[in-house]
């Protein structure tokens, strides 16, 4: 199945003034872990049961290996190793450091060349027919659209705004806020669930 992306851009990108684009992939949600097990034990001799011992231990050696400073390598998948920062107050001096000034930051991975390669050869993409950007309106195109809206329909929510006119759900919210605070729409209904009209 092909993995769908879309293109997005950073305006001003880095203060130099120019645009620069980049890919977003959409991402599905992780396989659980019943179809893991199930899909392990599908494939091979070892049942669902074999496959959590199995997978617990594992956790529980990575621990153990990452906790002393060892890099944890499970063969033919690749490397995790730690990626510490630096919390000391500013005005230490560096020879003052201490270990309790080091944090665990994240759990790096480096997964081996077979592994990326195979990856590659396999995945394919294809560009969404949807985005996860919000359409841009200027203040007074999309005043016009909620009051357009507002004459064939009582009142209008956060969600009519995300689905007629292609808003994400901050941008939706903050659209409706700010037309409330200037007067020009009402807010009424449940604090969880508002719907708001026309202030005429």
């Amino acid at each position: 199945m092909s993995i769908k992306y879309e293109i997005q851009s950073i305006k001003n990108s880095k203060g130099t003034g120019k645009e620069q684009e980049f890919v977003r992939i959409f991402e599905n949600p992780p396989q659980t872990d019943r179809q893991l097990e199930s899909h392990i034990q599908d494939n091979c001799s070892i049942t669902k049961g074999d496959v959590q011992s199995t997978l617990m231990t594992l956790r529980d050696s990575m621990i153990n290996e990452l906790s002393h400073g060892n890099r944890f390598h499970i063969p033919e998948i690749g490397y995790f190793s730690l990626a510490v920062n630096l919390d000391m107050p500013d005005d230490k001096p560096m020879e003052k450091v201490r270990g309790d000034y080091i944090r665990v930051r994240n759990i790096k991975f480096r997964p081996d060349a077979e592994l990326l390669n195979e990856v590659k050869r396999n995945v394919r993409f294809e560009r969404a027919k949807f985005s996860s950007k919000s359409s841009q309106y200027t203040e007074e195109e999309l005043l016009a659209k909620i009051k357009e809206y507002l004459t064939a329909n009582n009142c209008i929510t956060r969600r009519d705004l995300q689905q007629n006119f292609g808003l994400r759900q901050s941008a939706a919210l903050k659209c409706l806020k700010h037309f409330t605070e200037i007067g020009i729409l009402k807010k009424e209904g449940a604090r969880n669930s508002p719907v708001y009209f026309l202030n005429k």
